[in-house]
C-alpha cells in the first residue's frame, strides 16, 4: 500500500478512535450524546428490538431519522451490546460514512488525491468535535440532523457525476437520496433539495447549453423527489409531532441575537475555526461573482466552483426561515450544513490552488497537526480519566437498589430524566413522562409507557417549566408514599404495585 494511502487511512482511524477514548473516559463531548434528546434511538431500538414493541406506538421525533440514522444505528445495535457502546459505534460507523461520501464527492470532482482530501476533512472533523461544541460534536450523535448533511455530501456527489457523465443512474441515485432523506427529516428539503434545484437552475442559465428545457427539468428533479417525502411524513408517522413553523419579522431581533450567541460561543472556544469559516465565505461570494460575470472562478473546475454556490444558497435559505421562524427556538443543530460544508470544500478547493504535486502532501501534513492536537488532549484526558465500558451512574444505581426490594418496574419521570434512567437502568424499568400538571407528555416515547396507575415516581431538582413534576401534587392525590428513598438530587417516592395514581 502506498505511504499516502496508508496515511490517508490510518490518521483519520486514529482521530475518531480519540474521539470514542473521549467518550469513553468522560470527556465534554460525551453530555451531548447522552441526554433526553440523544436517547431516541437508544430506547427505540430497545423497546422495539427487546421489548416486544411497535413503531405505530411510537411518538417519533419531528423529524424521525428513518434514514441513514435507522440502518446505521440498527448496525450499531448489533455491533455492540449496551446502549452506552451503541451510541460511539454509531458515531464511529457515521466518521467512516463521512469520509466514504468526501471521497466520493472528490473523485467525482476530477481530484486525484481523493483519499487526501477526505482525510483531511473528517481529521478537522473531529478536531472540531473534541471540543464538545455543536455542531460539529453532533459528527457522533444520533437523530440529531447530522444524517441529514451526509446526505446531502452524497445527494451533491450523484448530481455532479450525472452532469459530468450525462447517465441516468446518478440522477435517479439523487433522486432517492432527496425522497428518503426528506422523509426522515425535512430540513433536507430546505438545506439541499431546494438550494441544489437553484444553483443547478443559475448555472443551466449561465452556461446556456442545449436541450434548455431539459436540462432545467432534470435541474429540478431531486427537488421534485423530495417534495414526496415531505408529505409522505403523515402516511409513515401514526403520531405526527411534526413542527408547523410560523414565521413573520416579529422575533427577527430576538433570533439575532440566539444567533449571536451561538458564533460568539463558538468564537471563545474554536476561534481559528471561525476565522476560516468567514475566509471560506468569502472565497465563495467571490466565486459566485466571477461565475455571474462568466469569468474564471480562481482556476476552481467549475463543479467545484458552482458546489461552492450550492452552499451559499443553502446557508442563505438557512438564515433567512431561522430567523423569520418564531415559535420553534433557535439552535446550533440547525445549521450543521452551513456550519460543516466548508470543512469538506476547503480541503477540496485547496488541491486546486495549490501545486497538484505539493497539495496532497499538505493536506496530508494539515491532517497529521490536527491529529497531533487531538492525540495530545485525549493523552491527557485518558491519563485523568479511566476508559468506562459499563455506564452506570450513581444515580441510576441507587434508584435500582431503591426499587429491588419492592420488585417496581413502572413509575413516571419528567422528560429530561425519562430515558436517561430507563435507558441505563440494570432492571428493565419504563418511566413514561408526564409534566407539572401530571399530564402525559407523548413526545418521543411510547404510549405502551403511559398507565392508569404506577409504581413509584422519579422527582428531580427544577426543571424548566412545564417538566418538574411537583412531589407535593403526587401525594396530595395518593397520600404519603409507603418509601421516600435520596439518590443524589432526586428524590423516589415509593407507591408500591399500581399505587400511584396521577389524577
Amino acid at each position: 500500500m502506498p505511504i499516502r494511502t496508508a496515511a490517508s487511512l490510518s490518521l483519520p482511524a486514529f482521530a475518531v478512535a480519540c474521539l470514542a477514548v473521549c467518550y469513553l473516559s468522560g470527556h465534554a463531548l460525551r453530555a451531548g450524546l447522552l441526554n433526553a434528546d440523544a436517547l431516541y434511538l437508544p430506547t427505540l431500538f430497545d423497546d422495539l428490538l427487546a421489548r416486544g414493541g411497535r413503531l405505530s406506538d411510537w411518538y417519533l421525533t419531528p423529524a424521525p431519522y428513518f434514514f441513514p440514522d435507522y440502518p446505521v444505528y440498527l448496525a450499531a445495535y448489533g455491533l455492540a451490546p449496551t446502549s452506552y457502546l451503541q451510541i460511539i459505534v454509531f458515531g464511529i460507523i457515521q466518521c467512516a460514512l463521512l469520509f466514504a461520501a468526501t471521497a466520493i464527492l472528490a473523485r467525482t470532482l476530477g481530484n486525484g488525491a481523493a483519499l487526501p482530501c477526505a482525510a483531511c476533512s473528517l481529521t478537522l472533523f473531529a478536531w472540531l468535535a473534541a471540543s464538545g461544541r455543536e455542531p460539529f460534536v453532533l459528527l457522533l450523535s444520533n437523530a440529531s440532523h447530522f444524517g441529514g448533511f451526509l446526505s446531502a455530501v452524497l445527494l451533491m456527489a450523484a448530481w455532479l457525476r450525472h452532469q459530468r457523465t450525462g447517465s441516468r443512474g446518478p440522477l435517479w441515485t439523487a433522486c432517492a437520496l432527496a425522497f428518503l432523506t426528506t422523509l426522515s427529516d425535512s430540513l433536507f428539503l430546505l438545506q439541499a433539495a431546494l438550494p441544489l434545484a437553484c444553483a443547478a437552475t443559475a448555472r443551466a442559465l449561465l452556461e446556456r447549453g442545449p436541450f434548455m428545457p431539459r436540462q432545467l427539468a432534470r435541474c429540478w428533479a431531486p427537488l421534485g423527489a423530495a417534495l414526496p417525502g415531505h408529505f409522505g411524513y403523515t402516511w409513515m408517522v401514526t403520531h405526527p409531532t411534526r413542527y408547523q413553523a410560523q414565521m413573520d419579522l416579529s422575533h427577527l431581533a430576538s433570533n439575532l441575537h440566539d444567533l449571536s450567541a451561538i458564533v460568539q460561543g463558538l468564537w471563545h472556544a474554536l476561534p481559528p475555526a471561525v476565522l476560516g469559516w468567514l475566509a471560506c465565505f468569502i472565497f465563495a461570494l467571490a466565486c459566485a461573482a466571477r461565475l455571474a460575470r462568466r469569468r474564471d472562478p480562481f482556476g476552481l473546475p467549475p463543479s467545484l466552483a458552482w458546489l461552492l454556490v450550492f452552499w451559499l444558497v443553502s446557508l442563505a435559505i438557512t438564515l433567512a426561515v431561522s430567523l423569520l421562524v418564531y415559535n420553534l427556538p433557535l439552535a446550533a443543530r440547525y445549521f450543521i450544513p452551513a456550519a460543516c460544508w466548508p470543512i469538506l470544500l476547503a480541503p477540496l478547493a485547496a488541491m486546486h490552488l495549490l501545486r497538484e504535486r505539493r497539495a496532497p502532501a499538505l493536506l496530508l501534513a494539515g491532517t497529521i497537526a490536527c491529529t497531533l492536537g487531538i492525540g495530545t488532549a485525549t493523552a491527557r484526558q485518558w491519563q485523568a480519566h479511566p476508559l468506562e465500558y459499563d455506564y452506570y451512574p450513581a444515580d441510576t444505581a441507587c434508584l435500582d437498589q431503591a426499587l429491588a426490594g419492592p420488585d417496581l418496574h413502572h413509575g413516571i419521570a419528567q422528560y429530561w430524566d425519562a430515558k436517561p434512567f430507563q435507558r441505563f437502568s440494570r432492571r428493565g424499568i419504563v418511566l413514561a413522562q408526564h409534566i407539572a400538571s401530571l399530564d402525559e407528555l407523548p413526545w418521543i416515547t411510547s404510549r405502551r409507557y403511559f398507565r392508569p396507575a404506577y409504581d413509584f415516581a422519579l422527582v428531580g431538582p427544577d426543571a424548566p417549566p412545564p417538566h418538574h413534576i411537583p412531589a407535593a401534587r403526587l401525594e396530595a392525590i395518593n397520600g404519603a408514599p409507603a418509601a421516600r428513598v435520596r439518590c443524589g438530587v432526586y428524590t423516589v417516592l415509593l407507591y408500591g404495585r399500581d399505587g400511584l395514581k396521577v389524577h
